[in-house]
């Protein structure tokens, strides 16, 4: 059965201070994580940049939810 495909809010922590949270529109929550992890920049997916917080990163942990729609 295939998953719903939905918009997600992805954050990607890492242990030095650098999150970034990328609004991804219209896909599974798994293809959500690998889009914000490796393709982010990709023109290939509704994928935008909606908060940085920067610094050097090393690690990363990945969190992701559900966006609701009318918040976007």
């Amino acid at each position: 059965m295939n998953e719903a495909k939905k918009d997600w809010h992805v954050t990607l922590n890492y242990t030095k201070i650098h999150d970034d949270t990328y609004l991804i529109r219209n896909v599974t929550k798994e293809d959500a994580i690998y889009i914000a992890e490796n393709q982010n920049a990709s023109p290939k997916y509704d994928c935008t940049l909606i908060k940085e917080d920067k610094s050097d990163s090393e690690d990363e942990e990945t969190t992701i939810k559900e966006a609701n729609p009318h918040e976007v």
